[in-house]
């Protein structure tokens, strides 16, 4: 088959196939865990290529991979500071103690290049030992966010912002956006790997989206957006805003079962379930749009239960055949002469009698006129 190098769903290829697997080929090994296996089974076919979507698929771990790396999608005019590309320094002892603590393994840290060493930290006004988070656009460092052990935070003076682990996105159809890197951490740990984080968390007073500005290419081709955000305010606040900027027709929404994100509900209940509810996640409720999710209740109830007796006027025959609801128009027909209205003076005397109502007539050809107008 006729394979693309340079170009896919408009994003320049960066590393063509940066796994070295077969090209062209529709099957082989799996990048990710094939040399885990035992040696019988190392060669096995365990996964799907998907050159012309520059996606990988393996059905023995259950995880995507993307084939390529990317160049950057779009430009920017605006010029910003870049932080230095210095060694990349792994995280180790305490640190990876503490990430495996929340459920986060070394081998998800090396995938997602976090780091950690020495930075000045205006909070504690010296240098601190400090988690990097490396935030990368093909084989550019655009930014690094820094924490210290005092959940201090920072971000690279003067350098763009953009999505944590953006490049990931690229190929899918669709993508998590969460509310920090942490979360990014735990759902590529539950085989989720499109997924991103904004770079400054979510406020309550004002969210600043210029990071999605600096990224709005890379949405161009996704049909479903899940907000996988914190509950609090300020997360519901970035909410509305992300749904109005991407359309609420692409956005579906997590519940996390009362944990507060990601990563807690990683360690409170473990990868399959973080994989199950993602895969969960419900379709944002459209304006004035009412889906069969809405009424479900209403129409098991129905079709188990039938109509619920309304309002009766206090004859045993008529009641087991007819009732009525407020806000409703009833029309009473029949042959002239027939007690047309000598029945519906019978209904409201029962109304009156059973539930208190009152009764307004316009009814000029009953007499005398005045008791009937």
């Amino acid at each position: 088959m006729q394979v693309e190098e340079y170009e896919i769903n408009g994003f320049a290829i960066d590393t063509f196939n940066q796994h070295g697997l077969e090209t062209g080929k529709t099957q082989g090994v799996c990048p990710l865990c094939s040399h885990t296996r035992k040696p019988k089974n190392q060669k096995l076919k365990c996964a799907s290529y998907d050159w012309e979507r520059g996606l990988g698929t393996c059905h023995n771990c259950n995880t995507t991979f993307q084939l390529h790396t990317y160049n950057r999608k779009g430009s920017n005019e605006k010029e910003y500071v870049r932080p230095e590309m210095t060694e990349f320094l792994p995280v180790v002892d305490k640190v990876t103690e503490w990430f495996e603590s929340r459920g986060i393994s070394q081998k998800t840290l090396d995938d997602l290049k976090v780091g950690q060493g020495p930075e000045y930290m205006p909070q504690t006004g010296k240098k601190e030992n400090t988690i990097q988070f490396n935030y990368v656009i093909g084989s550019q460092l655009i930014n690094v966010k820094y924490r210290d052990g005092r959940k201090n935070f920072k971000l690279y003076k003067g350098a763009e912002k953009i999505f944590y682990n953006i490049d990931s996105i690229v190929g899918y159809d669709s993508c998590i956006i969460t509310e920090g890197e942490m979360d990014v951490l735990a759902l590529h740990e539950a085989g989720v790997p499109n997924a991103i984080s904004v770079p400054n968390g979510a406020t309550l007073s004002h969210n600043n989206l210029d990071y999605l500005d600096n990224c709005i290419d890379y949405f161009d081709d996704k049909t479903k957006i899940i907000l996988a955000l914190d509950s609090d305010d300020p997360g519901l606040a970035l909410r509305a805003e992300l749904v109005r900027r991407l359309g609420a027709e692409t956005c579906y929404l997590v519940d996390f079962e009362g944990c507060k994100d990601a990563n807690e509900y990683l360690m409170t209940h473990g990868k399959e379930k973080l994989k199950q509810v993602i895969n969960k996640a419900r379709s944002y409720p459209l304006e004035n749009v009412t889906t069969f999710r809405d009424i479900e209740g209403e129409v098991k109830d129905f079709v188990k239960n039938g109509f619920k007796p309304g309002y009766q006027v206090g004859l045993s025959n008529f009641d087991s055949i007819f009732s009525t609801y407020t806000s409703q128009f009833i029309t009473v027909t029949g042959i002239p002469s027939s007690g047309k209205s000598d029945f519906v003076d019978q209904m409201v005397v029962g109304y009156n009698k059973n539930y208190g109502w009152k009764t307004g007539f316009a009814s000029p050809e009953n007499s005398p006129n005045y008791l009937h107008a």
